[in-house]
């Protein structure tokens, strides 16, 4: 069979992607096309077999390289050896006799008109650089193709040098300095490494921006492109400017260093004029390191980073900003559907008056001042913005900050309002201002973020009234007045360390321009003493503040003024510097279920206002507090108020609350009621200043009644009221008199007052108690004719039970209970009471008359006995009472 040669040339070297040489290391030899593998190999000498191909060994004068070796019957071959990845590596080359041999059949088969070829052509040349193959078309004055001996392929028009190439530039390296355009380019199973870009490194030197810009206007020019940029430092000289549908990727490692005092990057040119969203867009700026160089000399006047205007479909991911001075790291103006995501923004330099710069601005095209890249400047918004994932702080540079503000806008025009903006997981670390600072923006959602050693958190503000620029209008008009901000959600956000240069969450609103429609909820804040307001609502109208966790601020938990419909409900708040919640002049407010410990002043100040409701809240107070301090502070002439269901309490000895609620005399209309005061202030439970207040005998420390009432004892009514005497009860009739009794209280002994007349000649008397529905619980034993002198107290133990004990009654539900009172005698004792009603006292639930004709207690055990329904004839209104 005959023997063709392989190997042995300067090329046949195994080599890492790195161009390091692979010595000693096996080889499979394959068949060209089919992949089987070839076992019949020999040494150069044709008769040496050879059982595995290895490169030659490091000590050989060719390490790494293939030796010559010869193979029974194949032309073609692929060498194989597996990659440092672990993936196969395969390289091709023909025998050295397939083009002579081809040559031959060429001599023999072709003439100059041309012919058919079978088999393989192989030229051997001297040198690397020779020409084996070459076209032209008649006429050319120039080659259209040729290939040297050392592979590469060139091409050219015909009429002019050849002016493109393709060539094995390294070990596994094809490579070509045009553009190649491929119909379909399919990357399954690949392996991609350093794709060649636009604009070598130049290492901090020169001028890198020419040769980046030409990519940017080739993908212009072409409707489009990818231009990448690869690891390494480019100077950027002057302004890059990007087009329409356009994708511009830095690879890690690339750092792009700003050597111009200008902006690093626009999307357009200084000359054109396309309104609203029709500029540059679909436009995605991704990876690298965008230096602004703020402390180098030449460069520290103000300068944007990236600025985008009128556009649609903007993204920008993954990138580095560093070192700023002045102005924005990312401005969006006037842009629709655009997206920041996961970059960071570190380092700042304050050039001079530029305290308040955000890392990511959005604004409008209000006029150059504000963009100077180009216009229109016909007041185009943002809209659909997501900033998502992104980091703001510093960098650690000498002579550089963190960030004044991390994401905002500080112009505004009247009638405008950026819209839909989503701000999620971000992290803002050391800002001297705000995390997040809304102006002039709707339907926002600031969720999950962190911010942590700021000066404040997030603030949702209107549109400064006094700044004579923000209140004009679209024409250009001044309307001297601010416009509503609505539609907010801040919830799930951490904000810890304050550095007080204002609240952690504000809504700052005015007179002529309201934030409305607000969720502020599930935020944690916790705060250094320098901090100021946890929450702090201003000007807001129809808002919530729920399930926030408020810790160590050194103001009001959750400050409120100037405020309507407002809902402040089941917070946390612990350790506030002053009140834990306060609500000045609001309207329609309610503040329920909240949780203040430790509150340096009051646990709740309302202050004014009209229809406030404070429900159900547990306020504890500490030695802490300032003297004068009170769980709950009602003042300022507050209308229409609703106290229910407090519960205050002191901790510690000291400065403890002066009283657990205090109401001024010029509050008006109050209710209140339910209130738990036992352990409130050290000055007294309850200083209540009005006249008029609605209160009810139950509630637990809220009213004289029930201060007056003996511990261990529920009465039917107040002793303070029990001044009258009844009048026409009927002998042997069974009356019932109302009282409310709590859930779990034990009745051993029921009680009742006899005025001035004592009981004559009595045959059978004794009391009882029943629930709502009339059905008996517990009664005493029958007392047959014992006497019951006037004015006197008669108290007889429960003789029988529906359950339990016979000689106790525990009550199973909290609410209204009946006590029960039978005589039979010749002359009936007046009860002390309320007197009693002749009409009327039948109407549900009713009391008074019931069973007639009675003598000895009915049986109770089991719910045996039921009174029979109120008969409507005497409704006594005894003063009663069990313990």
């Amino acid at each position: 069979m005959t023997q063709y040669t392989f190997g042995g040339v300067p090329a046949d070297v195994l080599t890492t992607s790195g161009g390091t040489v692979v010595a000693d290391y096996p080889i499979t030899v394959r068949v060209a096309g089919t992949g089987a593998t070839v076992t019949a190999m020999y040494e150069s000498d044709g008769t040496t077999p050879i059982a595995q191909l290895r490169s030659n060994p490091s000590g050989s004068d060719t390490p790494g390289a293939i030796r010559t070796f010869k193979v029974d019957g194949v032309t073609a071959i692929e060498y194989e050896y597996n990659g440092p990845s672990g993936s196969p590596v395969r390289w091709y080359e023909a025998a050295r006799e397939a083009a002579t041999g081809a040559l031959d059949q060429i001599e023999d088969k072709l003439d100059l008109s041309g012919g058919t070829l079978t088999g393989a052509v192989h030229a051997a040349l001297g040198a690397s650089t020779a020409e084996a193959f070459s076209t032209a078309v008649t006429g050319d004055s120039n080659e259209r193709w040729r290939i040297t001996a050392d592979g590469k392929q060139s091409w050219g028009p015909g009429n002019a040098a050849l002016d493109t190439f393709l060539q094995r530039s390294a070990a596994g390296v094809l490579e070509t300095p045009g553009t190649l355009l491929a119909g379909q380019v399919s990357l399954a199973g690949a392996q991609i490494y350093n794709p060649v870009l636009y604009g070598a490194p130049n290492n901090g030197t020169g001028n890198a921006s020419t040769g980046i810009q030409a990519a940017l206007n080739a993908a212009r020019d072409a409707g489009g492109g990818w231009v990448m940029v690869q690891p390494g430092t480019y100077l950027i000289g002057a302004t890059l400017r990007i087009y329409a549908n356009t994708r511009l990727t830095l690879l890690p490692g690339a750092e792009f260093r700003r050597n111009v005092a200008a902006t690093m990057l626009l999307n357009g040119d200084a000359a054109q004029n396309l309104a609203g969203y029709t500029g540059n867009g679909n436009i995605v700026l991704e990876g690298g390191v965008w230096n602004m160089r703020g402390t180098t000399a030449g460069l520290t006047a103000s300068a944007m980073c990236i600025s985008i205007g009128h556009a649609r479909g903007i993204t920008i991911r993954d990138i580095e900003i560093r070192d700023l001075p002045g102005y924005h790291g990312i401005e969006l103006n006037s842009t629709k559907d655009g997206k920041v995501l996961d970059c960071s923004f570190r380092g700042y330099v304050d050039p001079g008056g530029r305290t308040f710069s955000e890392a990511i601005q959005l604004d409008l095209a209000k006029g150059s001042a504000y963009f100077g890249g180009f216009g229109p400047y016909d007041h185009t918004p943002c809209e659909d913005i997501e900033i998502r994932g992104c980091y703001v702080g510093a960098s650690g540079t000498a002579g550089t900050v963190a960030w004044p503000r991390g994401i905002g806008s500080h112009s505004a025009t009247i009638g405008r309002w950026h819209k839909r903006i989503r701000i999620a997981d971000n992290t803002f670390e050391g800002l001297a201002q705000y995390g997040v600072s809304i102006y002039s923006w709707s339907d926002v959602t600031v969720t999950g973020n962190t911010m942590s050693g700021c000066g404040a958190g997030v603030r949702a503000q209107v549109v400064d009234s006094t700044d004579t620029n923000d209140t004009k209008n679209t024409s250009g008009t001044q309307t001297s007045a601010s416009q509503d901000l609505r539609n907010v959600t801040i919830v799930g956000n951490t904000i810890t360390g304050g550095i007080g240069y204002d609240d952690a969450i504000l809504l700052s609103g005015e007179a002529t321009g309201k934030v409305l429609n607000v969720s502020i909820g599930d935020n944690v804040i916790e705060t250094t003493t320098n901090s100021e307001n946890g929450v702090r609502c201003s000007y807001a109208e129809q808002y919530t503040v729920t399930g926030n966790t408020i810790r160590g601020v050194s103001g009001t938990g959750i400050s409120q003024q100037n405020i309507a419909g407002g809902n402040v409900t089941g917070n946390r708040i612990y350790q506030p510097g002053s009140s834990g919640i306060s609500c000045d002049t609001g309207t329609g407010v309610t503040i329920a279920s909240n949780s203040v410990r430790e509150a340096g002043v009051n646990g709740l100040h309302v202050l004014g206002g009209a229809d406030i409701q404070a429900t159900g809240n547990y306020l504890k107070g500490s030695s802490r507090a300032a003297s004068g301090s009170y769980g709950i502070r009602v003042s300022s002439s507050t209308d229409g108020l609703l106290i229910a269901g407090n519960r205050v309490r002191k901790y510690g000895s000291g400065n403890e609350a002066a009283y657990g609620l205090s109401i001024t005399s010029t509050c008006t209309n109050v209710r209140r009621y339910g209130n738990d005061l036992t352990d409130s202030g050290t000055s007294g439970m309850l200083d209540d200043q009005t006249t008029g207040a609605e209160t009810t005998a139950f509630d637990v420390t809220g009213n004289l009644e029930d201060l007056m009432r003996p511990a261990g004892r529920y009465e039917t009514a107040s002793r303070l009221r029990a001044g009258a005497t009844s009048t026409a009860a009927v002998s042997g009739t069974l009356y019932l008199v109302p009282i409310w009794l709590p859930k779990g209280f034990t009745v051993s002994n029921i009680s009742f007052m006899n005025g001035a007349t004592a009981a004559g000649t009595p045959t059978n008397w004794w009391f009882s108690l029943h629930n709502s529905a009339r059905v008996a619980l517990a009664r005493t034993a029958d007392q047959t004719t014992a006497a019951w002198a006037a004015n006197t107290v008669k108290t007889l133990a429960v003789a029988q039970a529906t359950a339990g004990s016979a000689s106790t009654y525990v009550t199973t539900y909290a609410g209204l209970h009946y006590l029960g009172f039978m005589m039979k005698a010749t002359t009936l004792p007046n009860l002390v009471g309320e007197g009693s009603m002749a009409t009327g006292a039948a109407a549900s639930p009713g009391f008074g008359d019931t069973n007639t004709g009675m003598t000895t207690p009915p049986t109770v055990t089991g719910g045996a006995f039921t009174a029979n329904a109120f008969g409507g004839n005497v409704g006594l209104l005894a003063y009663g009472y069990v313990a």
